[in-house]
């Protein structure tokens, strides 16, 4: 076996046609965080799988002499999200989380944890829950994760009449959140909106953090 070659698993946030031949894979893995590559792809190799927007696969990497370029082979999906793509508010608020990971991922000394977040966030962006609260428990875990003061500093700036609202929508599994009116006290998609961009807010105002969550 080519000691410069290994298997890893990879979650795609962004891809690039490069060349006629090449695309240009960003992605995340459990080992190395965020990264990229140079997949060799041609649309007449019918046994070849198209990498797309958000997919699981495991990838060969090969490590190349100039630059330390990754060479990518041997793309085999595991995990491929479709549904994200058929309604428009669901891709958007996945874009936006895509955004926020390819930018401020690239110095994680250990990128497992984020690495799983990342990947449950985009299966509940695909099962069609919520988008706006994924996002909203998103980023509140991630930084968690990270160790920013999210659960002190900013839920105390959160105002009173929101917090038995905010605490349900960060703290209830999303299988069991209504965002419906049966119930005054229920989170409500205008809920969930209104405290994502507290949070984002907060983000930019007291972290260094790179955060666009405009369309």
């Amino acid at each position: 076996m080519n000691p410069d070659l290994w298997l890893i698993e990879i979650t795609v946030l962004k891809i690039t046609q490069t060349s006629e031949h090449y695309l240009k894979l960003d992605y995340l893995s459990p080992v190395n965080g965020l990264d990229y590559g140079l997949l060799r792809f041609s649309p007449k190799n019918k046994k070849a799988s198209r990498p797309d927007l958000f997919d699981t696969a495991e990838i060969s990497i090969e490590l190349g002499n100039v630059s330390k370029k990754h060479f990518l082979k041997d793309y085999s999906p595991i995990t491929q999200r479709p549904a994200i793509g058929k309604h428009y508010s669901r891709l958007d608020y996945t874009c936006r989380f895509a955004r926020f990971l390819l930018e401020n991922l690239s110095s994680v000394p250990d990128p497992k944890e984020l690495y799983q977040l990342s990947k449950q966030s985009l299966d509940a962006f695909n099962s069609g829950y919520p988008p706006e609260t994924i996002l909203l428990k998103a980023l509140y875990h991630f930084l968690k994760i990270e160790g920013f003061p999210v659960e002190n500093n900013w839920w105390q700036s959160i105002p009173k009449a929101q917090k038995n609202q905010a605490q349900q929508l960060l703290n209830t599994p999303l299988s069991e959140i209504q965002t419906t009116q049966v119930d005054k006290d229920a989170p409500t998609q205008s809920s969930a909106e209104s405290l994502l961009a507290h949070l984002a807010q907060w983000i930019r105002q007291e972290t260094e953090l790179r955060l666009n969550l405009k369309k």
